[in-house]
């Protein structure tokens, strides 16, 4: 998805987390972990899956139904979070937290990531699932989003060139 897209997209889940804000203080996780341990899963169906690509192309579209409304609900409520701080100093710190949070799970399982998007490569039948399936959300946000394809392969990588160069390692 191109960098316009995931802009419209966060400020989607941001303004209708705004809408239908939630109170700062609560027992569970911040959203930012939340979404996080998210990717957390996305990387363990990844490394899980290498030898088996089919089944992972399978358990990770289903996650990925399952969850996503939840993880742009997670991104708006960490924005949103962080935007309510209002000392600068503590707003900033509060978003490296963020970032180091969310990024982390990626920047752990690159070698797996990488294993798995060879693995489905290399198997003609996963390839089809998950050629048919990204052509299907491809056209779906390019009709909503004017949106363009992204490959597995390319998606954490695409995510990571969303931080400036400097911000990848931890303040």
């Amino acid at each position: 998805m191109s960098k316009t897209g995931w802009i419209v997209v966060a400020a989607i889940a941001v303004g209708g987390t705004v809408y239908a804000t939630r109170g700062c203080l609560t027992s569970s996780p911040a959203p930012d972990q939340k979404l996080s341990e998210q990717f957390v899963d996305l990387c363990d169906i990844a490394r899980t899956n290498v030898d088996k690509p089919v089944r992972g192309v399978r358990q990770l579209g289903r996650y990925l139904t399952k969850n996503t409304g939840a993880m742009l609900a997670n991104l708006g409520d960490t924005i949103t979070l962080i935007e309510r701080i209002s000392d600068d100093a503590k707003h900033d710190q509060r978003a490296y937290v963020a970032r180091d949070r969310i990024w982390r799970p990626w920047m752990d399982c690159a070698d797996d990531w990488e294993s798995f998007a060879d693995a489905i490569e290399n198997s003609e039948e996963a390839s089809a699932i998950l050629s048919y399936t990204l052509d299907r959300l491809d056209r779906t946000l390019g009709i909503i989003f004017s949106g363009k394809h992204v490959t597995v392969r390319e998606l954490p990588g695409l995510l990571l060139q969303q931080l400036p160069t400097g911000s990848r390692t931890s303040r």
